[in-house]
């Protein structure tokens, strides 16, 4: 719940924007602050995830970029531009991503049908663990100067790479494709995933959700797109018509996507972003928790991405692979807005989460284990419950990274959470491939409810952290 105490009296400081309070009793909601007022943090004391400066003091050039940011936040039309741009660079990138499973398919029937599922799924794997795993360093980079630069350079690289991958025609060839790729699309994910933050406050669980919307629609998107051109073109006309597609929306991302020039960079600012922060949040127990937490929900999301083409010619529904996805997808839309919603208005990000984690699991034990692979329509259906369940934990995952820090290092925060859920992207696939071809449908399902119930140990750890310690049934968080 946010417990923020407010003055409106000159000379006014705060040392930080988080945004919550998770000592403070009795809530004093944003919307009822007095004009002017800048935010403090109360009964806080200094910590592994507060920064402060080593005498306790800030300067007056903080004070006035917090009075500036906080008149700047969830106002105009400028933040909404930005999510639309955000949206634009994650539509090609984890768009593009969450129907990469049917690149896979379209290897094992033609380019690469001599190699193995799992060798092939490799690839696919490379290309999310390196999304992720650069992270780190393009929050770093976001952090002390801002995205246009970091956001030009990658998705150049990132279509350039698609280009390549039309002219491909052996293992060695598109796996460094998609490395390049991977590395590239690292740029336009953490971009689009972060700089939201510093745009809003009150509606940023809603405007996250909405930019992470691009994925499923992308998903949906992309699922239709590549059918189409594997089904009527050669793979080197598709492919270069999908590098011609993938430019258009990161061209329109960047016009569109700039930080807030009320929340300076690292490099502009007297009390300078240092090395300090990555100290500061490697010894903090709530980044640790909050990372294990993502790290389970990305091995489940990318065992769905590229597992469910596999798991429908599996059990003989081959032939709605391309449906399948896009079912997935169609539920993921509601699971990236309505859940985030949730979050501004009643629940908190945390709360949330744990609700979202419990229905997954529970779509997994309840309808998918035993009903999966009896009928194409049971089969649906539970595409559609994984697509809402697992949907949520991308917008809502960043909310809870974004609640633990300030605007400032937000980039930061983001970054080193997803490089270390880098390595679930990594072996999330090949694992569900062996499992698959080895054990079948029903240990799948095992392994996807373990990875869970670990998830949500963690999450509800980090709530306890969170609340001090403390067991508080019913609080926003």
């Amino acid at each position: 719940m946010l417990g923020f105490n407010w003055s409106s009296q000159k000379g006014a400081t705060s040392k930080v924007d988080a945004r919550y309070d998770f000592n403070s009793e009795l809530p004093t909601p944003d919307i009822l602050a007095p004009r002017g007022a800048v935010p403090t943090i109360a009964n806080q004391e200094p910590g592994p995830w507060i920064p402060s400066t080593q005498d306790g003091s800030t300067h007056a050039s903080s004070q006035a970029n917090e009075e500036k940011t906080v008149a700047n936040l969830d106002h105009g039309w400028r933040p909404w531009l930005v999510v639309i741009g955000c949206f634009c660079l994650i539509v090609p990138s984890y768009g593009l991503l969450s129907s990469i499973g049917l690149f896979q398919t379209e290897w094992e029937q033609h380019q690469l049908r001599e190699y193995s599922k799992s060798d092939i799924s490799w690839i696919i794997s490379v290309f999310g663990f390196l999304d992720c795993f650069f992270a780190a360093p393009c929050g770093i980079l976001f952090d002390r100067f801002g995205p246009r630069s970091l956001l030009l350079v990658g998705s150049t690289i990132y279509v350039a790479s698609f280009v390549g991958l039309a002219f491909s025609t052996t293992y060695g060839q598109f796996m460094a494709c998609f490395v390049v790729a991977g590395i590239s699309c690292a740029a336009p994910t953490t971009v689009g995933f972060t700089v939201v933050s510093q745009w809003f406050k009150i509606r940023e669980g809603l405007a996250t959700g909405c930019v992470t919307v691009g994925s499923a629609v992308g998903g949906i998107f992309f699922s239709l797109v590549l059918q189409e051109l594997f089904n009527r073109y050669e793979w080197r006309t598709g492919v270069l018509i999908l590098a011609g597609i993938i430019m258009a929306f990161m061209t329109i991302g960047n016009f569109l996507v700039e930080r807030n020039e009320s929340q300076p960079t690292g490099a502009e600012t007297e009390d300078s972003w240092d090395f300090t922060a990555i100290r500061d949040m490697i010894i903090s127990p709530k980044f640790w928790l909050v990372s294990f937490s993502i790290f389970a929900y990305e091995m489940v999301l990318f065992s769905q991405w590229g597992s469910i083409p596999s798991y429908a010619v599996s059990t003989n529904f081959g032939d709605k692979q391309f449906y399948l996805m896009t079912t997935y997808n169609i539920g993921a839309i509601v699971g990236r807005t309505l859940p985030s919603w949730l979050s501004d208005r009643k629940l908190g990000p945390v709360n949330t989460i744990i609700i979202m984690n419990v229905f997954t699991l529970l779509v997994v034990l309840v309808v998918w284990l035993p009903f999966g692979a009896m009928a194409v329509s049971a089969l649906f259906v539970v595409t559609v419950l994984m697509g809402v369940g697992t949907g949520s934990f991308v917008p809502l995952g960043v909310q809870c990274v974004s609640g633990l820090c300030t605007s400032r290092t937000i980039g930061t925060w983001l970054g080193f959470v997803y490089t270390f859920s880098s390595f679930a992207t990594l072996l999330g696939n090949p694992a569900t491939e062996a499992i698959l071809s080895r054990q079948g449908p029903k240990a799948l399902m095992a392994f996807l409810a373990g990875t869970l119930v670990f998830g949500l140990a963690c999450m509800v750890s980090l709530r306890f952290v969170m609340h001090g310690g403390k067991w508080i049934l019913v609080r926003k968080i």
